[in-house]
């Protein structure tokens, strides 16, 4: 789990400061993912592991499509799924997903253009119930400090489940 915890460290980091989860920190992780997993569960745990990572591509990658995460986001939770066990792994993402919740929260409050945001995307969904009509959602160009990383929230929601929080 340390390695684990190392390669959150670096694509946090490099997020952060790039605005990109780099494909080798992704490809190191689930590689070393699948090889612990290997080593302490044999081939079951190996398939286990496969599955999970299938399933949370199938779950997470709509997402991406509708642009509600980024594709290093959807990367990141597959790699995850190579360490955590299928009984932690759904917990795992909920913390992951709460302490999203809370910084976007903390955001809305201290930035001006998202909550510009918010309010534009409440409009957008009262006309759409009112006249049922869907227009193009209409993005704006969104300020560097308004977005929400998810590697930041995934290294401490894994941080807090390596230390045994939940």
């Amino acid at each position: 789990m340390t390695i684990l915890i190392g390669i959150l460290i670096i694509t946090a980091i490099t997020d952060l400061c790039c605005c990109k989860i780099p494909n080798f920190c992704i490809a190191a992780g689930m590689t070393g993912g699948l090889i612990m997993t290997f080593a302490s569960y044999s081939f079951g745990g190996l398939w286990q592991a496969i599955v999970q990572v299938i399933a949370v591509f199938c779950v997470f990658y709509p997402l991406y499509m509708i642009g509600g995460l980024g594709a290093g986001d959807v990367k990141l939770f597959m790699m995850i799924s190579c360490w955590v066990r299928r009984d932690r792994l759904i917990s795992c993402l909920l913390v992951i997903m709460l302490i999203a919740g809370m910084i976007s929260a903390a955001k809305m409050i201290l930035f001006r253009e998202s909550r510009e945001r918010l309010y534009y995307l409440g409009r957008y969904i009262k006309k759409a119930a009112l006249t049922g009509t869907f227009d193009e959602y209409m993005t704006c160009t969104a300020d560097k400090k308004s977005i929400i990383r998810l590697s930041v929230p995934t290294l401490a929601g894994v941080a807090l489940m390596y230390l045994g929080v939940y």
